[in-house]
């Protein structure tokens, strides 16, 4: 094994050991917090469902947001739990815990694309040297796509693993340690398509270790280690 698998496996097995310690004044960054209060019909209000986080579509902030439903074609927010009933055929569903946030890019006021951003600002920690989450991005093959910022800046995110549902990405947030940064997450549209792209997000969390680089034996190693530990601790 090279030392650079050897250095993702230690990572891997470091990072399945991490708990929502030293995240600063950042809350709710496994989305464990929401409560359902129902707006109408498969609506509910956002700031209940998302309890830290602000969602704006276009600079425009929202008060509602979808709960177990996705749209088809309009850009907004949903949070699902295990009730969630995926029609896409993609695997889609709850990454991690009750709830999973899904921010969707899509059509809205006069049937402009839009993209859609989860936003959060807070104190990064000190000594902090990565962003890890769990994702998966769902665009159908078209030119829809997501990123991640802080402070304004585009974070570079690496894959370092995978799992059933998800990836897990990793980004070098070092410069920012000790700072307060607004985080944003950004599902965008493909501005030739009209329908919705969905972006699954879960496990947002602050590391003191840094991001190694991956290689192809590593990843698929690390996957298998990542699912085996999420096994030994259903059982346990």
């Amino acid at each position: 094994m090279k030392p650079r698998d050897v250095s993702i496996l230690c990572f891997a097995f470091l990072c399945a050991g991490l708990s929502a310690r030293a995240q600063g004044n950042f809350q709710n960054l496994g989305f464990e917090s929401a409560t359902i209060v129902p707006l109408g019909t498969e609506a509910v209000y956002f700031a209940q469902a998302f309890p830290g986080w602000t969602g704006s579509i276009e600079g425009v902030q929202q008060s509602s947001a979808w709960y177990d439903s996705l749209t088809m074609s309009s850009a907004g927010f949903s949070i699902i739990d295990s009730n969630y009933v995926n029609i896409s055929f993609e695997p889609g569903g709850v990454i991690q815990g009750n709830f999973t946030a899904v921010v969707m890019s899509g059509l809205s006021g006069v049937e402009q694309p839009s993209a859609a951003t989860l936003s959060q600002t807070g104190l990064v920690p000190a000594g902090m040297e990565s962003l890890l989450f769990k994702a998966l991005f769902e665009n159908f093959g078209t030119l829809a796509s997501f990123d991640v910022t802080l402070g304004g800046q585009t974070l570079s995110l690496v894959p370092v693993a995978s799992g059933a549902n998800y990836t897990l990405y990793g980004a070098d947030i070092s410069a920012w340690a000790g700072q307060t940064a607004e985080l944003d997450f950004t599902a965008f549209p493909d501005t030739q398509h009209e329908l919705a792209a969905y972006l699954y997000l879960d496990s947002i969390q602050f590391s003191d270790l840094p991001i190694p680089e991956p290689g192809v034996f590593g990843l698929s190693v690390l996957g298998a280690l990542l699912l085996g530990w999420r096994a030994l601790g259903r059982r346990g």
